[in-house]
């Protein structure tokens, strides 16, 4: 019997994909993607957290709610555990990530100016979370990364790019039960 409780991990880990704003989401979670979809890199065991978008409601005299005026894009947070070039031009913007080609004296070399004015530009994201059977996808369209939190380089433990991002948020899920 097929479970309908969705584990947000499950057997497979959860992928990170991003493209050119304004790039189409697949119309479901197992579409094959667009070329235009390049793959950032691996979710940490700490999944994607969606936060729905928020507002306020307006009330009468009488207190009886009459409309809901969004305020707040959703969001999500997510921990990427990879560190590599295409990451670093994910967070901070390709024209702010500056790649040295490997010499007779050090390796390539990836390096971002960390000013307060360096961002990446809005990109279409998507994340790919498999569970059994069940293919989960988030996606945006049109998202904005507002903040990345601080990175700690310990010993012991994965450095994560916890980022969050914002937009217009949508969420699919696939089944897996296709018919004969």
């Amino acid at each position: 019997m097929y479970n309908d409780v969705m584990l947000g991990g499950g057997n497979s880990v959860g992928m990170f994909f991003k493209a050119i704003a304004g790039t189409a989401l697949p119309s479901y979670p197992g579409e094959t993607l667009d070329s235009a979809w390049e793959l950032v890199g691996d979710v940490s065991e700490d999944g994607a957290t969606l936060h729905l978008p928020s507002g306020e409601v307006l009330r009468n005299w009488a207190l009886d709610a009459k409309r809901k005026v969004n305020t707040e894009n959703g969001n999500v947070q997510v921990n990427v555990m990879d560190t590599t070039t295409k990451v670093l031009e994910t967070l901070f913007g390709a024209s702010n990530t500056d790649v040295i080609a490997a010499t007779s004296t050090h390796g390539n070399v990836t390096k971002v100016e960390l000013s307060p004015d360096v961002s990446a530009p809005p990109a279409a994201y998507l994340f790919l979370l498999k569970d059994s059977d069940r293919l989960s996808m988030i996606g945006t369209s049109e998202g904005l990364i507002t903040e990345i939190a601080d990175v700690s380089f310990k010993p012991t433990e994965a450095v994560l790019w916890a980022m969050t991002i914002e937009g217009t948020w949508t969420f699919a899920t696939d089944d897996g039960q296709v018919t004969s």
